[in-house]
């Protein structure tokens, strides 16, 4: 049994759980493109209940209800230039908008069903259309493209603080034409659930300009600390914007 109170977890154990339910939420992620929930006409809450159900359907073992450790957040249109803070607004899907979801989910652990680990997975599309403005595609993979420069950047330094990484990002976005979201951090821990109540939840547990705490230095217990990037970037003149996020320790 893991005691999630305590260092009793190995290290190597956490990481690869941690891996393993994000690349089962990949497999939800698959599942919405296949299905092709995010269609024109549809409106943002009507999509958010079916992912809702996909989850369950493809995440949860039966009889099980899924579990969250955050707000699950669906932004389509103008909606996709807010920060995680902000309500998401119940919009119609236009053709040739953008849509981003932001997923995070406990799921249990294979080794101890009692556990769970967090999972936490960005993604953006755009629904199909005519005559969509080249900029959208552009953000979209500059978007993707930025999140892997920063992982890049990061694990060739995994003592840099959250103050480097985060003002690496905002460098990376400025660099090609884009603006990071108003949100106050590009990233955050995670782990076990509920890891902020395990953990605590400081400005050291971010990806933001007054975490100048080395990236590397291990939480209270002593254990191996695991990051998630997010990058949303915002058009500087247009009202839109598109979000990635993903493990750092891959």
């Amino acid at each position: 049994m893991i005691d999630q109170n305590n260092s009793l977890y190995a290290d190597s154990i956490l990481e690869e759980q941690l891996i393993c339910a994000r690349n089962r939420g990949l497999v939800l992620i698959e599942q919405i493109m296949q299905y092709e929930l995010v269609e024109a006409g549809s409106q943002t809450r009507t999509i958010q209940k079916a992912i809702h159900k996909l989850i369950a359907e493809v995440l949860c073992p039966p009889g099980k209800k899924p579990r969250f450790w955050h707000k699950q957040i669906f932004r389509v249109g103008e909606d996709t230039i807010n920060p995680y803070s902000i309500k998401v607004t119940n919009n119609v899907i236009k053709p040739g908008d953008i849509a981003f979801f932001d997923l995070g989910i406990a799921l249990y652990m294979e080794m101890d069903s009692s556990i769970h680990v967090e999972v936490d997975l960005g993604r953006t599309m755009i629904v199909p259309g005519t005559n969509i403005d080249p900029d959208k595609f552009r953000i979209c993979n500059d978007c993707e493209r930025l999140f892997l420069e920063g992982k890049a950047y990061y694990l060739q330094n995994q003592d840099m603080t959250g103050k480097e990484l985060y003002e690496y990002m905002q460098y990376k976005a400025e660099e090609n034409g884009w603006k990071l979201s108003s949100q106050l951090h590009s990233g955050h821990l995670i782990g076990l659930f509920p890891h902020e109540k395990i953990l605590g939840d400081t400005k050291f547990d971010y990806i933001c300009p007054e975490n100048i705490r080395p990236m590397s230095a291990p939480d209270n217990f002593g254990n191996k600390r695991h990051w998630i990037l997010e990058t949303h970037l915002v058009h500087p003149k247009n009202v839109f914007g598109a979000f990635y996020e993903d493990l750092l320790s891959l």
